[in-house]
C-alpha cells in the first residue's frame, strides 16, 4: 500500500520540485543579469563622455566635460567589476572599453588628434562600447530583454552617426562643394539610421515613441539651415546648437534604455520568484491532501496486514522452527500445534491469513511424517547394522579360535589378513550405527593408553604397514571415549591412506596446546582437496549433520563429525603444503582435557607455546605440514598386525 501511494506522491513530488526549482533558478538567473545589466547606464555615460571629448577635439571645444564625466562613469565602472561578478568574457571586453577610452581620452587632452583620426578611433569605440551592450543582453535570454537591448544598441549606433556630421562641420565655413556633399551625406546616414530605430521602438512597448519625432524634427531642422546657408539668413552655429541637442535627446534615450532593461530584469525576477512561491505552496497543498487520504485509505488495511505480518514473521522465525525441532526430537504430531493468524476479516487478508494456516498445518504433517520415516529408517540400520556384527563377531570369534590350532604360516598369514578385514566389516556396521543415531552397546571400560588406541586405530585400516606411529605421548584416554576415538581415527587415516600415494607414509604428529588438551595431526602427502570443497568439509565435520546429498559418497567424513561432536572433539582439515602437485591434507584432531587421564604438562617434551589453531576453521592461506616432534620410523614389512 505504501508503495502504490508513494510512486504517484513522489512522481507529483519529483515534477513539482523540479518546476519549483526552475523557477527559483530562472529567479536567480534574472537577478544575476539584471545585477550585471546594471552597469550598462554607468558604461553608457563613459562611452558618452569619451566619444563626446572625441567629438569637442574635432570641433576644437575643451573636452573637460566629456573627460569628466567618463572619470566619473569610470570609478563606478572599475568599483562595478571588483565587487560584481561578471561572466569572463564580459569583463574582458569592459576592461578592453576601459583601455581604449583612457588612450581616447589622453589623445584628445594633448590636442595632437586630427578630425579624421579622431573620428575613425571615436567609431572603433563606440562599436567596441555597442560589442559589450549586446553582450550583457543577450546573456539574459528573456525576449523582453533581448527587445529592449536592440532599441539600446540600435540607438546607441545611431547616435553616433552624428560623428560624421560633426567631422563635415568645420568644413561648412569653407562652403565647398565637397563639404556640402559630405554634410549631405552624413544627414542621410542619421535619416536612415532613425528609420530603422523607429521600427525598433514601434515594437519595444517600453520605448519613447516621441523620441524618434524629436530626433527626426532636429534632422529636418538642420537640413533647413543647410539649405538656407548660401543665404544671407543662413546661420552654422546653428547646425552646430542642432547637433548638441540631437546628442542629448540621443543619450536621454540611451540612459532610459539601459534603466528599462534593469527594471525589466528585476521584474522578470520578482515574477519567477512568486511563481516558484505559488508553485511550491500548490504543491506542498497536493502532496498534503494525497497523504491525507492515503492515510485515510490505509487505516483500514494498515492493522490487519501488520498483523499477518507479525503473526507470520513469529511462526516462520520462533514458532514453526520450535514446532518441527520438537517432531524431530520424537514428539508426536497430534501434541504440536501452531496459533493461527489472528486476522477474522472475510476479505483477501483474512484469506490469506486462512492459507497460511493450512500452509504451517500442512509443514507440520509433512515434518512429521519425515520424522517417522527418519526413524524407521534409523531403526533400519540400527538392526542390520547390529546384525551385520553380530556375524562379524562370531566371524571374528571362529578365525581366532583358527589362528591358535593353525601352525602353517602361510595360512596363519591368511588367516591374518581374514581377522583384518573382518574388523574393517565390523568398522562399518560400526559407522552404521553412528549414521543411525545409536551407540554401541558396550560395558563399562577402562581407561586405555594413548599409544594403543592409535595402534587399535591402525589395526582397523588397509595399508597399515604405511602408517608411522612414533613415540606416543604418556597418558590414558578415557574409557568412554576409547571405542569412539579408535572409530574416529580410524576413518582419518582410511582417508589419507586411500588419497595418498601407495609407496608414501602417512604420520602422527603430537604436541601439547597451551590449555592442556592434546593435538594429533595426521599428514600425508596425497592428491589433495580443492580450497572451496576443503571449507564445506570442514563446516560439515563441525556441525556434525549427515542429511545432505554428500553423505552417501563421504561417510566416512560424517562418522567423524558425529563422534567428534558426541566427546567435545575437534576436527579440522588444511593443506599439508602450498604445493601446485599432491599437496596433501594435515588433519587436525584437537582432544579435550575432559577426555585425558594420567597427563602431567610440567616437563611433557610435547608441549609447545604455541596458540591453539583449533576449535576455530582454518580459513586462512596454506602452509607447510608440521614437522614432527619425534623421529620418523621407517615403515618395515610386518608378518602379524599391531597387537
Amino acid at each position: 500500500m505504501t508503495v502504490v501511494v508513494a510512486v504517484p506522491i513522489v512522481a507529483a513530488t519529483l515534477f513539482g520540485s523540479l518546476r519549483v526549482h526552475s523557477l527559483f533558478d530562472e529567479s536567480r538567473t534574472y537577478s544575476r543579469a539584471a545585477e550585471s545589466a546594471s552597469i550598462l547606464p554607468a558604461l553608457a555615460t563613459y562611452g558618452t563622455g569619451v566619444t563626446g571629448a572625441a567629438a569637442a577635439t574635432i570641433l576644437s571645444l575643451p573636452v573637460d566635460n566629456g573627460a569628466q564625466a567618463a572619470a566619473e562613469a569610470e570609478v563606478q565602472l572599475t568599483a562595478f567589476l571588483d565587487t560584481k561578478d561578471l561572466d569572463g568574457q564580459t569583463t574582458v571586453l569592459v576592461e578592453r572599453v576601459l583601455a581604449e577610452g583612457r588612450s581616447l581620452l589622453d589623445s584628445a587632452r594633448s590636442g595632437t588628434l586630427a578630425p579624421l583620426v579622431a573620428s575613425e578611433r571615436a567609431e572603433a569605440f563606440v562599436t567596441r562600447v555597442q560589442t559589450v551592450f549586446r553582450s550583457l543582453v543577450d546573456d539574459t535570454g528573456a525576449p523582453a530583454v533581448r527587445t529592449s537591448g536592440a532599441t539600446l544598441s540600435d540607438m546607441w549606433g545611431t547616435q553616433w552617426s552624428l560623428l560624421d556630421q560633426v567631422v563635415a562641420y568645420p568644413s561648412l565655413r569653407d562652403g565647398t562643394e565637397g563639404a556640402l556633399l559630405m554634410w549631405s551625406n552624413a544627414l542621410g546616414t542619421e535619416a536612415a539610421k532613425l528609420s530603422v530605430l523607429r521600427e525598433e521602438i514601434s515594437s519595444d512597448p517600453g520605448a519613447d515613441d516621441a523620441l524618434v519625432d524629436t530626433l527626426s524634427a532636429e534632422l529636418d531642422n538642420r537640413r533647413a539651415v543647410t539649405a538656407d546657408l548660401d543665404s544671407a539668413a543662413g546661420d552654422v552655429n546653428a547646425l552646430r546648437t542642432s547637433i548638441f541637442t540631437s546628442l542629448m535627446a540621443y543619450q536621454s534615450g540611451v540612459a532610459d534604455s539601459a534603466t528599462r532593461i534593469v527594471a525589466v530584469l528585476d521584474d522578470l525576477a520578482g515574477e519567477a520568484r512568486t511563481e516558484a512561491v505559488k508553485n511550491a505552496i500548490g504543491v506542498a497543498c497536493v502532496l498534503a491532501l494525497a497523504l491525507t487520504l492515503a492515510v485515510l485509505i490505509a487505516a483500514s488495511l494498515v492493522r490487519p496486514l501488520r498483523r499477518l505480518r507479525n503473526d507470520t514473521l513469529d511462526a516462520a522465525e520462533v514458532v514453526l522452527p520450535q514446532a518441527l525441532a520438537a517432531i524431530k526430537d520424537g514428539a508426536e504430531i497430534e501434541s504440536v500445534s501452531l496459533p493461527p493468524v489472528r486476522v477474522r476479516t472475510r476479505e483477501e487478508i483474512g484469506e490469506v491469513a486462512r492459507a497460511i494456516d493450512s500452509m504451517n498445518e500442512g509443514a507440520l504433517r509433512l515434518a512429521g511424517e519425515q520424522a517417522q520415516l527418519r526413524r524407521q529408517v534409523n531403526e533400519m540400520l540400527e538392526t542390520l547394522a547390529r546384525r551385520n556384527k553380530t556375524l562379524v563377531e562370531q566371524q571374528l570369534a571362529l578365525i581366532d579360535s583358527l589362528e591358535h590350532e593353525e601352525r602353517d604360516p602361510a595360512r596363519l598369514q591368511s588367516l591374518f589378513a581374514l581377522d583384518h578385514l573382518a574388523a574393517r566389516m565390523r568398522r562399518t556396521g560400526d559407522s552404521l550405527l553412528v549414521l543411525a543415531g545409536t551407540r554401541p552397546r558396550l560395558g563399562r571400560i577402562p581407561d586405555a593408553p594413548l599409544v594403543d588406541v592409535l595402534r587399535a586405530a591402525v589395526s582397523q585400516v588397509e595399508n597399515y604397514q604405511r602408517v608411522q606411529i612414533g613415540p606416543a605421548p604418556d597418558g590414558s584416554l578415557a574409557g568412554h571415549a576409547v571405542t569412539d576415538v579408535v572409530h574416529l581415527v580410524a576413518e582419518l587415516l582410511d582417508n589419507s591412506l586411500r588419497a595418498s600415494p601407495p609407496e608414501s607414509p602417512v604420520a602422527f604428529v603430537f604436541s601439547r596446546a597451551i590449555d592442556g588438551g592434546l593435538l594429533l595431526e595426521i599428514v600425508d602427502r596425497g592428491i589433495g582437496i580443492p580450497p572451496e570443497e576443503l571449507a564445506q568439509i570442514n563446516k560439515r565435520l563441525a556441525s556434525g549433520d549427515a542429511n545432505t546429498s554428500d553423505a552417501t559418497r563421504r561417510m566416512g567424513l560424517f562418522v567423524v563429525g558425529r563422534l567428534a561432536e558426541r566427546h567435545g572433539i575437534t576436527v579440522r582439515l588444511r593443506p599439508t603444503s602450498d604445493a601446485t602437485t599432491d599437496p596433501g591434507i594435515t588433519t587436525s584432531v584437537y582432544l579435550p582435557t575432559t577426555l585425558l587421564r594420567g597427563t602431567d604438562d610440567h616437563d611433557d617434551p610435547y608441549r609447545t607455546e604455541r596458540p591453539r589453531r583449533l576449535p576455530g576453521e582454518y580459513s586462512g592461506p596454506k602452509r607447510p605440514g608440521p614437522r614432527s616432534l619425534v623421529p620418523a620410523v621407517s615403515p618395515k614389512p610386518r608378518a602379524g598386525l599391531p597387537s
